[in-house]
């Protein structure tokens, strides 16, 4: 019952992040108020300076290390204490009565339980709840000792000048200031830089005995800085609210503070006896329970009974720590540092599932001229266990799932065969981190071992040697196929001319290829041409001949008139600007401006008839060109089929051949061979469903290290 609280509490940490923190603070400030507390109790007759060091650094751990735990940004741990569970809850799940079809199968939706909603709320906030509490209180804290002193001060009257005198006698700091306030039942210390030292009204009446003991007190405290330090008592158990180790260890601070100040005052009189009786006649008019938020009071720490007794034990080491003490809190501190870099982690345990198969061995015939039975031998079990269990057996059943399922991610699985006692079956375990390669592998090695072990069989039996002899014959009759298949085509072409006709026929076609765009470009600027010189009736000048080689007859004259017709039309345009369009040198030239523009149109009509007999010689060209190209083609594809046969008959004859090679090399060692051992071993159970395996164990893994920088 214990037992499986435990795993179900640890399975739930695994799971839960902020809950894990929360735990591990819990385990870690546990392990520092028991550590002080230990301590404490060495020392319980020593002074009680030593043992307020004691709970002193106990409450700077405690901030230590609730700042370490609630502030990410900070380094993380040097030390781990891990536990690692199983995030797998045992039991049926609860599930909803829905049922979703889809992709034609059924959805099952898992129904969470209140006590899984209720944990993953306290999860999501327990962050946050801890701060928030822990500063509300903090908070609670400061505001009632700030309202504690505003209301000290108001009702409150300066002390008389005995009392200051006295102070002064005794070593007080020359900034302490004393006050007498009503309502407060016992003398009390506020301030840390500026101490106050308070007074009740009863003060007044008492004799300077007794106001000697109680200024001694409370200038212990302040020499004690004990103000300082019940603040950060305070502090750590705001910060600490849920813990409630932090507040007993805030209780003993105030204790044994309490009563280091009341060994300081004795020490300083001489008198115990006296002090003592002091301590009872004040505290016999006080209240049960007082309030000292604002401040130190002189009866806020442990029983007067308490007190008195301790004052009046006789101790050697009163105000004193000495070496062994020293020593002693030297430890303590190491220790309480190394449980503040400590952090307790429980992670999820990783995965582990388990197949189970079984073998079953009968017997074993052995060849020797001729077949036997035996019955089985001791070693022959053994040799079972470690063929199982080799390296090249685990390697052929991890290739065998390679080929088998390409799509599956190589895991480690680690195999274990065991005998089972008084029988010849072997039980196979397969132990992975992943249930369906688990399986498949273990298979796959039951079937690898079962083939070695028929190989072997087949072997006695003469049947392996009988099937590759008819293997090597096949082989020798496929590779006579291949060559003569080979020496047909070579008989029957000449592969010489073969690749020469390719070559030839290849830089043909590209010949024929740049001489069709040659024609393609010609035709392309005719065709520019012609459509220049149908504009010329438009008003357009027509085109311009820049040949590279001899111009035509009716080019040239084509040119000429073209300039011709430049000039008079610009002599007449000059003409016009002193002269009106009717004078007769104006009317001459429009004339001449006249006859070259006919003779122009009649030239350009000349040249398209030529241009357009020369495309149509051109396009007789280019289609004796495309046809010389498509027999072209179909002369290199003819070609190219025969050089691709003969390669692809060589390929084949050569690998038949090597083949065949190969398989004569080997039929030689069979002979060898045939005289071997073979048993009978066959499967009995195949690989079960990997199911997950748990451990029971709840001792923790301790892990050590330093974090990166």
């Amino acid at each position: 019952m214990i037992s499986s609280f435990l795993h179900e509490a640890m399975r739930l940490l695994a799971r839960y992040e902020n809950l894990a923190l929360v735990v591990s603070a819990l385990l870690g400030s546990a392990a520092i108020v028991c550590a002080a507390f230990s301590l404490a109790s060495i020392l319980k007759k020593r002074s009680a300076k030593a043992r307020g060091i004691v709970w002193r650094m106990a409450a700077v751990m405690l901030l230590v290390l609730g700042a370490w735990r609630l502030m990410p940004e900070m380094q993380q741990p040097v030390a781990v204490v891990q536990w690692e569970v199983s995030t797998v809850r045992q039991g049926p799940p609860i599930i909803l009565d829905v049922h979703v079809e889809s992709f034609g199968k059924p959805l099952v939706i898992v129904k969470p339980t209140f006590w899984s909603l209720l944990v993953r709320a306290a999860d999501e906030h327990a962050r946050s709840v801890w701060l928030a509490v822990g500063a509300t209180m903090l908070l609670w804290r400061v505001l009632a000792a700030w309202a504690g002193l505003a209301w000290l001060w108001r009702r409150s009257t300066k002390a008389d000048v005995e009392v200051h005198n006295l102070g002064e006698a005794l070593g007080a700091p020359n900034g302490m200031r004393y006050r007498v306030a009503e309502k407060i039942a016992s003398p009390m210390l506020t301030g840390w830089r500026k101490p106050v030292v308070w007074l009740p009204l009863e003060a007044r009446d008492w004799d300077e005995a007794r106001l000697v003991a109680v200024l001694r007190h409370e200038l212990a405290h302040a020499q004690h800085a004990d103000v300082l330090w019940h603040w950060l008592g305070t502090l750590a158990v705001c910060l600490w609210w849920w813990q409630p180790l932090a507040w007993m260890a805030r209780r003993g601070l105030r204790m044994e503070s309490e009563q280091a100040a009341d060994d300081a005052a004795v020490l300083q009189s001489g008198d115990t006896q006296a002090y003592a009786r002091t301590l009872v006649e004040i505290a016999a008019g006080l209240p049960s329970k007082l309030k000292h938020a604002a401040g130190v009071t002189m009866f806020g720490g442990g029983q007067v009974k308490q007190r008195v007794e301790a004052l009046l034990r006789a101790n050697r080491w009163r105000g004193r720590i000495g070496l062994g003490a020293m020593v002693l809190l030297a430890f303590l501190g190491l220790a309480l540092a190394v449980l503040v870099a400590t952090t307790f982690e429980f992670t999820p345990k990783k995965q582990v599932f388990r197949s189970l198969a079984k073998l079953v061995a009968g017997g074993r015939m052995v060849a020797n001229g001729e077949l036997q039975w035996q019955e089985q031998l001791g070693d022959f079990y053994g040799t079972i266990i470690e063929t199982i269990e080799s390296a090249e057996m685990l390697r052929k059943a991890r290739e065998r799932v390679h080929a088998l399922h390409p799509e599956l991610k190589d895991h480690d699985v680690d195999i274990r065969v065991a005998q089972t006692k008084g029988s010849a079956i072997f039980n196979i375990l397969a132990t992975g981190d992943d249930p369906k390669y688990t399986r498949i592998y273990l298979d796959a090695l039951l079937d690898e071992f079962i083939s070695f072990r028929q190989a072997i069989r087949e072997q006695v039996q003469g049947k392996v040697y009988s099937n590759f002899l008819k293997d090597v014959v096949s082989k020798e009759k496929a590779m006579e196929e291949k060559a003569d298949s080979l020496a047909k085509f070579q008989s029957s072409n000449n592969v010489l001319l073969i690749t020469n006709g390719q070559n030839e026929a290849a830089a043909d076609l590209a010949q024929a290829k740049a001489e069709l765009s040659r024609l393609r470009t010609q035709a392309a600027e005719l065709e520019e041409i012609l459509k220049q010189l149908a504009i010329i009736g438009e008003g357009k000048s027509g085109p311009t001949f820049v040949s590279e080689g001899k111009m035509t007859e009716m080019e040239t004259l084509y040119s000429k008139t073209k300039a011709e017709l430049f000039v008079l039309t610009n002599e007449r345009e000059f003409l016009l600007k002193t002269q009106n369009a009717s004078h007769p040198e104006v009317a001459a030239l429009d004339d001449k401006v006249s006859r070259a523009k006919h003779l122009l149109q009649s030239t350009a009509d000349q040249i398209k008839e030529e241009m357009q007999a020369q495309l149509k010689a051109l396009e007789r060209k280019r289609t004796a060109l495309m046809q010389q190209i498509q027999n072209g083609q179909d002369e290199a594809l003819q070609y190219g089929e025969l050089m691709a046969r003969y390669e692809r008959l060589k390929t084949d004859a050569d690998v038949a051949k090597q083949a065949y090679q190969k398989l004569f090399q080997e039929a030689e060692n069979f002979a060898r061979m045939f005289n071997a051992q073979s048993d009978y071993v066959a499967i009995m159970e195949r690989a079960s469903a990997a199911s997950e395996h748990t451990e029971s164990s709840l001792f923790p893994v301790w892990k050590l290290w330093t974090p990166k920088k």
